[in-house]
């Protein structure tokens, strides 16, 4: 049996951005599930329902710092009142007395006093001593400043499904029903790894023909901001033999593993074959985009999923933002969301019979101003783009694209 091989295509044989999408979302089952606790759910996918385990609100709940009374004595005419009592938030059975005239002082979140109809905020009134006198334009109604039990949700109604991302309110929710330990999806192990003789640490001082490893720092930003914080992080050189031995070691010990650099066709690129000669199965290399084109996906049986994203800068960024990241979230069981679409404002360079992945800066309006990069090395000119549209073969200027941000809003 022929053993597969990685073959970096041809531009006849290169395939679209929404094919390799779909040959790269089914590659491996999700992530499994786990509890975690709510105060560090942040970020993380639901794998549960979370149902209200009593009415919301759960009592009749007033909200104004006022004065309840019956509604029915201010409709009869009914001008003043006399103190009888007070309920405070957290406090139980308040009573408001039920001789004609009584009223009780209330605050924000106290349960209504039984009896009382009606809360009378503040403004609405004058007091002297323990005698309430309406004033001229109060016009209170039965029921005002109630906030009534179960009238935004029923106990036993799903107020939170699968597949939500966990933020502020989402949480604050799950907290509201008693769900200290939310089923979520387990966090995947990603490596990021950087390729190249070339590469220094971002701290030391480049020596000729050296550069900083600005795409691990990047990649790994990146990652860290859609909830996925790499597992680890390194640099292997372009020896085939020491590449072949860390490789084999980070392929055991991750979920998904990020290679940046060396997926290209060069004598140096030593990555896709050993990837071949580790075990993996050749998903893809080579799309028919600009920046981005040498990409490489392949996946080991029972292991890792290997994404080689290209050594430029702005081409791997891209490439993370397009490809990674989608699949992250499909594989952590994230609702599907669909790619907003920007309409173009301003002309662009068409490259022949690829796609083109154009930095834009978005608009208040909707709109995306191009924002175009001297190539894709240029990682400095990316200052001031908020993501980048997708714009395909059928693209006409002035028209709407898919548009992905380097970061959420």
């Amino acid at each position: 049996m022929q053993q597969a091989t990685f073959a970096f295509a041809s531009m006849k044989s290169l395939i679209k951005p929404s094919r390799a999408e779909a040959l790269i979302l089914p590659l491996r089952n999700p992530f499994p599930a786990e509890s975690c606790d709510l105060e560090l759910a942040a970020g993380r996918i639901l794998r549960q329902e979370i149902k209200a385990d009593h009415d919301f609100p759960p009592f009749d709940r007033v909200t104004m710092d006022g004065v309840a009374v019956r509604a029915a004595e201010i409709s009869s005419g009914r001008r003043n009142f006399r103190i009888r009592g007070m309920a405070a938030a957290g406090e139980t059975g308040a009573v408001l007395p039920p001789e004609e005239g009584a009223a009780m002082e209330v605050m924000t979140g106290a349960i209504r006093p039984d009896g009382a109809d009606c809360i009378l905020p503040s403004e609405w009134y004058r007091l002297e001593e323990d005698i309430l006198t309406l004033e001229e334009e109060a016009s209170p109604q039965a029921g005002a400043f109630i906030h009534a039990r179960g009238s935004d949700h029923r106990a036993g109604e799903v107020l939170l499904r699968p597949g939500i991302c966990l933020g502020p309110v989402a949480i604050s929710i799950a907290a509201a029903c008693g769900c200290d330990r939310p089923m979520v999806s387990a966090l995947p192990r990603v490596a990021v790894i950087g390729t190249g003789d070339e590469l220094v640490l971002v701290g030391e001082k480049p020596g000729p023909g050296q550069i900083r490893r600005t795409n691990i720092a990047a990649l790994s930003s990146a990652l860290e901001l859609a909830g996925y914080p790499p597992s680890e992080t390194g640099c292997l050189r372009d020896d085939p033999e020491s590449l072949r031995t860390a490789l084999e070691a980070i392929l055991s010990r991750n979920d998904v593993v990020v290679l940046t650099g060396g997926v290209s066709k060069g004598k140096r690129d030593h990555v896709p074959e050993i990837a071949r000669q580790l075990g993996a199965l050749p998903v893809l290399h080579g799309i028919a985009q600009r920046p981005g084109k040498p990409m490489a996906v392949c996946n080991m049986p029972d292991g890792p999923v290997i994404f080689g994203l290209p050594g430029n800068p702005v081409s791997a960024l891209v490439c993370l933002h397009r490809y990674l990241l989608p699949a992250l979230g499909n594989w952590s069981g994230a609702v599907p969301v669909a790619t907003p679409r920007m309409k173009l404002s301003g002309g662009f360079v068409r490259p022949p019979g690829l796609t083109l992945f154009l930095p834009v800066v978005a608009e208040s309006n909707g709109s995306a101003r191009p924002l175009p990069v001297a190539n894709s090395g240029d990682f400095a000119g990316l200052i001031g783009s908020t993501g980048f549209l997708e714009l395909d073969e059928t693209f006409a200027e002035g028209g709407e694209a898919p548009y992905f941000a380097w970061a959420a809003p």
